[in-house]
């Protein structure tokens, strides 16, 4: 059963990263085209005058539709991951503050989220496969990156059952 239990785990990764986004895919792109004058205004009424507010939309509704590209893909999930995360925690502490508890279940959601793909990465099911992602490589810790990331073209023997 332990195979079944590692393509479980990346098929479980592949649909959290489908999910997280397809949000924020969806809300970047709303604060981009369609909703850019409302998100400014928000914005605006949150952090300062209305053209920081268009700046900030524009920079918020990129760094979300870029991230829920790369987490989609599972172009370097993990880092974008992170940035995902912190802009969960500045929209719990800025836009959700104090509102009804109901308003931040998304946000806590995402954030959670974003933090179980900054420790697992993007699983086996992802673009661009330039790391390893077996249990063995994680383990090895040298400044290559693990066993796997050798520059020969040999796979190592940890990951013969994985390629």
């Amino acid at each position: 059963m332990p195979a079944l239990h590692g393509k479980m785990r990346d098929i479980g990764l592949l649909a959290l990263r489908i999910a997280v986004a397809f949000v924020f895919i969806y809300s970047g792109y709303m604060k981009l085209g369609p909703n850019h004058a409302m998100t400014s205004s928000i914005f605006g009424k949150l952090i300062g005058p209305e053209s920081a507010g268009s700046f900030w939309a524009y920079f918020v509704g990129l760094a979300e539709f870029g991230g829920g590209l790369m987490v989609l893909l599972g172009v370097f999930a993990s880092y974008a991951a992170v940035w995902l995360a912190i802009i969960m925690v500045v929209a719990i502490f800025t836009a959700h503050w104090g509102g009804p508890v109901t308003g931040y279940f998304l946000a806590v959601s995402l954030l959670g989220s974003c933090l179980a793909l900054m420790g697992n990465g993007a699983g086996a099911y992802r673009l661009v496969k330039t790391e390893c992602h077996c249990p063995k490589c994680k383990m090895v810790e040298d400044d290559k990156g693990g066993c796997c990331t050798d520059k020969k073209s040999e796979v190592s023997s940890c990951c013969k059952d994985k390629k």
